[in-house]
């Protein structure tokens, strides 16, 4: 069975490095990403930075995070009120529709076909 290839990743040279380098968007942004296995040290990092320098900025890059995630939480939710399907957990009508044809087909070929066969046979041998 061949492995699926994971979409996580990490950062190339972890702290030191990278993080400590990197620009507040991009650190921002691996803080946000889920595939990011470093996630927790850059949202760290980002903290610190912003501790740092001045507090109504870091005030008003939280009040912008929490605008950003009511806002996407708010079109997901949308999203799933105006097309409810959710094709990794739910059974399309398409699909429920083609496998009951299949059932149908299947217990006709296998439970009626052999009970009208061994009754026509019945029926031959009683008129001999």
């Amino acid at each position: 069975m061949a492995k699926e290839k994971s979409t996580k990743y990490q950062l190339a040279g972890w702290p030191p490095t990278t993080i400590s380098m990197a620009s507040d968007q991009e650190l921002e942004k691996w803080a946000t990403d889920p595939n990011c296995l470093d996630s927790e040290a850059c949202a760290k990092a980002l903290a610190e930075r912003l501790a740092k320098g001045d507090p109504a900025l870091a005030a008003a890059t939280r009040e912008r995070h929490e605008a950003e995630r009511r806002t996407a939480m708010a079109s997901g939710r949308e999203e799933l009120q105006n097309n409810p399907f959710d094709p990794r957990t739910e059974v399309s009508a398409d699909a429920r529709h083609i496998a009951g044809r299949i059932v149908k087909h299947l217990w006709i070929l296998f439970v009626l076909l052999p009970i009208v066969a061994v009754l026509l046979l019945a029926l031959i041998n009683a008129m001999k």
